[in-house]
């Protein structure tokens, strides 16, 4: 299995990636916006014949004391799921932040995702059950 942090120029990779779990994946375009953009995160899992087995995407948050980085999505193709993709990937980030000095990479899941939550405990996530709830705001296009 091979790990990789995607940098601009790797927006095919990164449009193969989101393709095998989004039947809207961006645009060639927006890939290439994406892989620009300094705050956006992404690394995908490889078998050796380079097919995708998963991937993983957040945004660096900067907070006014610390800097944290928030997994958006975590996502491991059926086929190759209960192996330790989703372990692995989750230990490549966590040493991605050791290495910047973040202070907490941290994820929202739902109570009854059972994989998801099994594989944060395994990968030593900390279940802070915290009472909060979730406002989104959607914003209309002019």
């Amino acid at each position: 299995m091979k790990i990789i942090l995607l940098k601009p120029g790797d927006e095919e990779l990164l449009l193969r990636a989101e393709s095998a779990f989004n039947s809207d994946a961006p645009s060639p375009t927006r890939c290439a916006m994406l892989l620009r953009e300094p705050s956006y995160v992404m690394v995908v899992a490889l078998t050796d014949d380079d097919d995708v087995m998963g991937r993983i995407y957040g945004n660096i948050l900067h907070r006014y004391s610390a800097t944290d980085l928030l997994l958006y999505e975590v996502d491991v193709a059926e086929a190759h799921q209960r192996k330790g993709v989703g372990h692995a990937m989750l230990e490549y980030l966590k040493g991605l932040c050791e290495k910047r000095s973040y202070s907490e990479m941290w994820v929202l899941t739902e109570l009854d995702n059972d994989a998801g939550n099994a594989v944060y405990k395994s990968a030593g996530g900390v279940l802070e059950n915290s009472p909060a709830n979730m406002y989104v705001f959607t914003i209309v296009k002019r």
